[in-house]
């Protein structure tokens, strides 16, 4: 049975007051991987491993694309990056589109950790406002894995881990001070033997790609409007924040069509379902600029 070798922690607000009290109580040699995402500006996040590296014992560095899971390392995600779980344990970074408004996100994180790791994952989500680190928990949840948060009445802001125990009630809570030996008990230790079933694959596996093509134009359309706010206002401190949510949304939409639908159309459960007709429709409209008010 899988061991817990593999902690994921996020944070935002308030997180790295919380971070100093977990990275404190973790021994040399810890035998697991820590990886970590913090909502930070940009500059704040650039010295993140010197200061955490600085309230332990543990070394701290920012993940560098390609580089495998490392135990007894506190891998930071470096700013502007997500950071992400490949099969391999392989670590990459991607520019992809804000999740709740930041990028590295705890969702992007936990997400695809889960997926790889399954039973392997702990996943702490700390003090922070709004509820990024929520649907990845219960995802972590389901693959097996466990989840631990702050306890909301000790962090500074209770938002991010109220929202983890919204959507995984049986997720344990700690103050930060008791997480890190929290950690060292559970690490080594067998993972859940249960694991929570997937979702079934929808009945009519055709609304998927449908839905995915329309995720496409309305990302392509946003993208449009974006861009052309982005021309009139030329020359004003606001067309560098236009043209990045435009470059943002045109970033995922080509990701959609160029991984997601792919994979999707080549691991369908029932291809038979799916009427070409609709996809092919959908993506001349797209590629004419008629839906959704596109400009051709």
């Amino acid at each position: 049975m899988p061991v817990h070798d593999v902690v994921t922690i996020g944070a935002s607000a308030g997180g790295v007051h919380a971070l100093r009290h977990l990275v404190s109580g973790l021994p040399a040699g810890l035998p697991a991987s820590v990886l970590i995402v913090v909502h930070r500006a940009q500059r704040a996040a650039d010295r993140l491993p010197d200061v955490l590296g600085g309230y332990g014992v543990l070394p701290a560095a920012h993940a560098v694309c390609g580089q495998r899971l490392t135990p007894g390392l506190l891998t930071v995600a470096p700013p502007g990056r997500h950071l992400v779980v490949t099969a391999g344990d392989v670590l990459r970074l991607h520019r992809g589109p804000l999740v709740h408004g930041a990028r590295p996100a705890v969702d992007t994180l936990l997400y695809s950790a889960a997926g790889v790791l399954g039973p392997r994952l702990i996943a702490v989500v700390l003090s922070g406002m709004l509820s990024d680190g929520a649907d990845g928990a219960a995802a972590v949840a389901a693959a097996g894995g466990t989840v631990l948060v702050q306890d909301p009445a000790d962090a500074d802001c209770p938002q991010m881990p109220q929202a983890v125990l919204d959507r995984v009630p049986g997720a344990r809570r700690w103050p930060a001070a008791e997480l890190g030996p929290a950690l060292i008990d559970l690490i080594g230790r067998a993972g859940p033997s249960r694991r929570i079933a997937a979702e079934p694959w929808p009945a009519a596996a055709g609304d998927v790609e449908r839905a995915l093509w329309l995720a496409v134009v309305r990302l392509q359309a946003h993208a449009a409007v974006q861009q052309g706010l982005a021309r009139q206002l030329r020359g004003t401190r606001l067309t560098g924040g236009f043209q990045h949510r435009a470059d943002d949304a045109l970033s995922a939409a080509n990701l959609i069509t160029s991984h997601v639908l792919p994979w999707y159309t080549r691991n369908c459960p029932a291809p038979g379902e799916l009427p070409a007709q609709a996809g092919e429709a959908d993506e001349r409209r797209v590629n004419s600029g008629s839906a959704a008010g596109l400009p051709k």
